[in-house]
């Protein structure tokens, strides 16, 4: 359902986020029993997009596009969210330019806001200070910012969440866009001053480790017509396994075997969701991604998405 300066998304496949903001790579892979679902709204003025939501557990890879960038805003519900590899806390924004990489685990339900804008006029709309991360391509910072900024910003956020939810039609004229649109900019240039936030300075052993893992989703990507191994990322990452298992754990809190594993079963369910063709038969697509044992794949798949092949096989052919 879309409106002139609203837009409102809801998915259930991890695939379908790809589609939800062009200058944004996403990819999740869902955590817990309950179906993945993820409810999105944005709110459009100009140049600059809100985009709010909510999301069932899973961990996930952003990437953002050259030409635009990402600020995080407050939100609440993120209880136990970790942004590469740096545990969320009240006061904690992260900005990411063009180019750079967000690595989260969110095993709860959690919230999420940001404020995404061309790369090219943060330096206009923002107004960093010199050497701000922000305008560096490829950069990303976690900052700590002051208790006040931070609540002005969660108010804003949660004033626009309500608005957008309860009267959307608010923001199809462009007067209500632009105030809400100026208090953003205002309240996100205080974020990123340097009197209101410092920056959190990760050790580099973390940095080497998210690094590990950025690489292997980039392997990941580069590979998706057959299911990985540990010992093949190993290999082509030219890394240990205890190095690489180091990685995951301190990134996403989970051993790379479970991350793969994560992996080819979205694959896997990819593959029966697809409407077209021939019907396939779950054995078959099980097969085909490594999983051998059916009895534990048919476990697994039910403890992942909270149904079974067949039933996800079934909604995508009804």
């Amino acid at each position: 359902m879309s409106r002139d300066g609203v837009e409102f998304h809801r998915f259930n496949e991890p695939g379908e986020l790809k589609a939800t903001e062009p200058n944004l790579y996403l990819q999740a892979f869902p955590l817990g029993r309950d179906l993945f679902e993820v409810t999105a709204t944005t709110v459009d003025m100009g140049s600059v997009t809100l985009a709010m939501g909510r999301a069932s557990p899973c961990l996930s890879v952003l990437r953002t596009a050259a030409n635009c960038a990402v600020l995080q805003l407050p939100c609440g519900e993120v209880e136990g969210v970790v942004l590469n590899t740096i545990a969320c806390q009240p006061g904690l924004v992260g900005t990411y330019a063009g180019g750079s990489e967000l690595l989260c685990a969110s095993p709860r339900r959690s919230s999420f806001a940001a404020l995404v804008l061309p790369f090219g006029a943060v330096e206009e709309l923002l107004e960093p200070p010199a050497g701000s991360k922000l305008l560096q391509r490829g950069c990303y910072a976690l900052l700590q910012t002051r208790p006040a900024c931070w609540k002005r910003a969660e108010r804003i956020v949660r004033a626009a969440r309500a608005t957008a939810d309860s009267a959307p039609d608010t923001f199809d004229a462009e007067v209500p866009r632009h105030a809400l649109r100026d208090d953003l900019l205002k309240v996100a240039h205080d974020l990123v001053s340097p009197e209101v936030g410092a920056e959190i300075r990760t050790p580099r052993s973390s940095q080497a480790r998210q690094r590990i893992v950025v690489r292997s989703d980039e392997y990941l990507r580069a590979h998706l017509d057959r299911p990985i191994y540990t010992d093949e990322l190993c290999d082509a990452l030219a890394v240990s396994a205890s190095c690489l298992a180091e990685a995951f754990r301190a990134v996403f809190a989970v051993s790379p075997h479970r991350f793969l594993k994560l992996r080819r079963l979205s694959m896997v369910r990819t593959a029966l969701g697809l409407r077209e063709g021939p019907t396939p038969l779950v054995k078959s697509v099980a097969l085909s991604h490594g999983f051998w044992h059916l009895g534990q794949f048919a476990h697994d798949y039910r403890e992942t998405f909270g149904e079974t092949p067949s039933q996800t096989l079934a909604r995508a052919r009804a």
